[in-house]
């Protein structure tokens, strides 16, 4: 994971989200008993979910999984609402509550795009909180939630995830690093196998440009300032799983 800067949002789903909270909480101030109760529910309809949101989506997360840092490359991708907007479920008891945070369906920093396989089976309705009570469960609570989850477009998670090697580890004190490695399962298969491949990439990089420098070729060579470059590259914000590859090359004086 690393930090999303998503700017401000497409201005469409600004206006959508203007209308659409306007007869939400409308609706929801006139039956409140009913909502909570699922017996009605909201239409939110694909606004969310247009190619504008998405082609923006993209280009903010360097088309990478906002959860996994893996790329997306022909496969394909969920608009993940932060906030469950229909329902939240329980964390790991899966007992539903409603109406979830319709007020947030439509909000920029609520959306983001990621895989489907960790979206339908990691974060799907759930949204842990360190403290239940203080959920907001409709637009009229003004609570201050504490989540259990990393939001990357308003925090940093590498103040909570670092990498040893190809391995994610926690580094806070509360282990909420850790929650957030085995709730995403960022040490599923599929994501071991980039790191790793990307790993191998990085150290044989590594060893090139040593070992050229050490038979007395000046660093501005070009095979060495290519290499040094491809480096500099993985380290960056539009590469895959960029994070891991910071830590690895972390102290390495060529960079």
């Amino acid at each position: 994971m690393i930090q999303i800067n998503k700017g401000d949002s497409p201005p469409n789903l600004a206006a959508t989200q203007t209308r659409k909270n306007r007869e939400m909480n409308e609706a929801y101030d006139k039956k409140p008993n009913d909502y909570i109760n699922d017996v009605e529910k909201f239409s939110f309809g694909k606004s969310y979910n247009t190619d504008e949101v998405r082609n923006l989506l993209a280009k903010k997360q360097h088309n990478k999984c906002c959860f996994s840092e893996a790329r997306f490359v022909g496969d394909y991708s969920d608009v993940e609402h932060f906030r469950p907007k229909g329902r939240v479920d329980s964390f790991p008891d899966n007992v539903p509550s409603y109406p979830g945070y319709y007020w947030l369906a439509y909000e920029w920093e609520n959306l983001f795009l990621c895989k489907t396989r960790p979206n339908t089976s990691q974060k799907r309705n759930y949204f842990p909180l360190y403290n239940e009570a203080n959920r907001n469960c409709s637009h009229n609570d003004t609570y201050v939630e504490l989540p259990k989850l990393i939001d990357p477009g308003k925090e940093n998670p590498r103040d909570f995830i670092r990498f040893r090697n190809d391995e994610p580890i926690s580094i806070d004190l509360e282990d909420r690093g850790q929650f957030n490695i085995d709730f995403f399962n960022l040490r599923h298969p599929e994501f071991e196998e980039g790191r790793r491949t990307k790993l191998k990439t990085i150290i044989l990089l590594k060893k090139l440009v040593d070992k050229l420098l050490s038979i007395g070729l000046p660093i501005d060579d070009p095979e060495i300032a290519e290499s040094i470059d491809l480096l500099r590259y993985e380290r960056s914000a539009e590469a895959q799983f960029s994070s891991m590859a910071i830590d690895v090359l972390l102290g390495w004086h060529h960079m």
